[in-house]
């Protein structure tokens, strides 16, 4: 099975990956990870060499989805048709700001296990960033998602996710 997981920042994409690789068993493709190992920085306008990270985040991303089996979270323009054309299933995790908000609160707040290449302001900062994205890029994911409405499935709420990893 290959499960592709989108969103808005602070969804809880990376979270539900993680907990579908556990059950399921199959690789979790980290789209994140790939970002960070490859020199990205928070944001595309912090990296430097921007093209040189895309194009190895592509490379790594190519290969993972060749696998038979997979769960891969994170919304990466430059390599999402291919990972969208390999998926079996997207799930798009459509979370309300408020509650996107107070994820990223928690994660700031209480979670040991951060991406290490980000200080304490660059979390802080990513609020705006959340905000932001939300409105420039919400739009566009919902477009996404209505082109794939065929084997799309929309979660609201960490109701709805707990519900969807019962029964798969």
């Amino acid at each position: 099975m290959r499960i592709d997981i989108v969103g808005l920042p602070a969804s809880g994409k990376s979270t539900l990956a993680k907990a579908i690789s556990e059950k399921l068993s199959i690789p979790h493709i980290h789209l994140d990870r790939f970002w960070f190992e490859s020199g990205g920085r928070q944001g595309r306008h912090d990296t430097p060499n921007l093209e040189e990270v895309r194009a190895s985040v592509r490379k790594e991303t190519l290969e993972a989805i060749q696998k038979e089996d997979w769960v891969s979270d994170g919304t990466y323009l430059h390599v999402q048709d291919e990972i969208t054309a390999r998926a079996d299933i997207i799930v798009f995790l459509d979370i309300p700001l408020r509650s996107r908000l107070v994820n990223h609160a928690r994660r700031v707040l209480f979670e040991t296990k951060q991406h290490g290449e980000l200080n304490l302001w660059s979390q802080i900062t990513f609020f705006k960033e959340i905000i932001k994205r939300t409105y420039a890029s919400g739009p566009k994911l919902r477009r996404f998602v209505e082109m794939h409405s065929d084997k799309t499935i929309v979660l609201h709420s960490r109701k709805e996710v707990d519900q969807y990893l019962e029964r798969i």
